[in-house]
């Protein structure tokens, strides 16, 4: 999915001054990880896009007010979790880090129904304000656990976005080459490739925040026989992971062509 063009604005603007203007928002362009993103309320978040509409802001701690009735729980691996009333999902968030104190990046987990679907959400802070936030927008939307669910992300630089993706077999098979699957977060919902709960891997793209380029850069594949209930021919996949790849079976992009040649040379596919 495309990052829209105002984010592109917005970091490239912050970037500039920072180069051109010393001191007038930090020495030099700047990013900071997880630590570095301000707490919400995980339920506010799902307000706060909603406003996006309306092309206004949100006061965040207002809102948590709202909500504080509803316990935030910290995850094991991180994240805020709040439930919905009623037994009406949840939502959740994983903080990823911050670019100049101007914009936070989360990985969040909306539950609405009976799938978990996780996007990244570009949340802008207003200036000269301390808890009022603005809903830029997400990327990677739409994804559902191994079918293109984000995995993990992390900024790598102030303008490069690191995007784990979660992957079936098909997906890890065919991104880089077939048109119908090369987005994880477009792929058809073909009868055999539905694996939402099978995973063979994870996919790792770069995105450049100051251009909207993607790059795939690496695979990690992974073992789950729970594959071979769905779809038996992922038999001869497994057997090529387990012979060919060593732990941790992580992949850069010249070693995955290689190892889809011999795929298609010895599954006959």
């Amino acid at each position: 999915m495309e990052i829209r063009s105002h984010v592109r604005v917005l970091v490239n603007s912050v970037l500039i001054a920072c180069v051109l203007v010393p001191g007038a928002v930090s020495a030099a362009p700047s990013f900071a990880g997880p630590d570095s993103v301000a707490k919400y309320h995980p339920l506010c978040l799902e307000t706060l896009r909603n406003w996006e509409q309306d092309g206004g802001a949100l006061d965040m701690q207002q809102c948590a007010d709202g909500q504080r009735e509803i316990a935030v729980t910290k995850t094991s691996q991180g994240a805020y979790f709040a439930a919905r009333k009623n037994s009406a999902g949840y939502m959740a968030y994983k903080p990823i880090g911050s670019l100049d104190n101007a914009m936070d990046l989360l990985l969040v987990y909306d539950k609405q129904q009976s799938t978990p679907v996780t996007s990244i959400y570009f949340v802008g802070r207003i200036a000269g304000t301390e808890f009022t936030r603005d809903f830029l927008t997400t990327i990677e939307d739409g994804g559902d656990r191994c079918f293109g669910g984000v995995d993990d992300a992390r900024l790598i630089s102030e303008s490069k976005l690191e995007v784990d993706i979660n992957a079936t077999v098909n997906q890890i098979l065919t991104f880089t080459s077939d048109a119908t699957t090369s987005s994880l977060d477009t792929i058809s919902f073909k009868p055999d490739n539905y694996q939402a709960y099978a995973c063979a891997g994870v996919i790792t793209k770069t995105y450049d925040l100051l251009t909207s380029e993607v790059q795939y850069t690496k695979v990690r594949f992974t073992r789950d026989d729970s594959r071979k209930v769905i779809d038996q021919s992922s038999r001869c996949y497994d057997k090529l992971v387990a012979e060919h790849l060593t732990p941790p079976r992580v992949l850069d992009m010249h070693q995955y062509g290689e190892f889809v040649t011999l795929y298609k040379q010895q599954c006959g596919i």
